[in-house]
């Protein structure tokens, strides 16, 4: 009897520790200073070279920016305009703005090989230390904003459509 409660017990724990990463993906999660955070509205845009990621929830808003992006590169922060890690909070109907603009913050968004990423999807890390935009605009007690640890995995890319270009009517050779 007691063989067959430890098997039984085995496969509970066995079980128990599986992780159910259909829940998790696509996901956009950081450690914001020392609490877990994570988006539950995500998005990224591509357009012209740059790639654009947003995870936000009903009060906060993380935007990472990155100009002519390649897959397996990373991106250092704070450094120029060009890569830019913003945050934006809303606290009694007032929105503070914080960022890594290219002399305030530092960071980086690293973005996984092309052969770990999957069609149409895009997944990476980051770690970004924002300032605020206007220091005479931030949320009391709040001078920096550090996440560390960011992921953002599988999150879909949108690509702007593109318009068929209209062929004149009556066009002879």
């Amino acid at each position: 009897m007691k063989k067959y409660f430890l098997i039984a017990l085995a496969a509970v724990s066995l079980v128990s520790c599986e992780e159910e990463l259909s829940t998790n993906t696509p996901t956009f999660e950081a450690q914001k200073g020392y609490t877990f955070w994570r988006a539950t509205k995500i998005a990224a845009n591509f357009n012209d070279g740059d790639l654009v990621i947003v995870g936000a929830n009903d009060t906060e808003n993380i935007t990472l920016f990155i100009e002519d992006f390649e897959f397996g590169k990373e991106y250092s922060l704070g450094d120029s305009n060009y890569n830019v890690a913003t945050y934006s909070v809303v606290v009694d109907d007032k929105t503070y703005l914080y960022s890594t603009s290219s002399t305030t913050g530092k960071g980086y968004i690293k973005l996984d090989p092309a052969e770990k990423q999957e069609e149409g999807k895009i997944s990476g890390t980051f770690y970004a230390e924002m300032v605020p935009v206007d220091p005479a605009n931030m949320v009391e007690g709040l001078d920096i904003v550090n996440f560390n640890k960011g992921v953002f995995f599988k999150i879909p890319i949108k690509y702007p459509a593109v318009e068929n270009p209209e062929t004149p009517e009556n066009s002879q050779p």
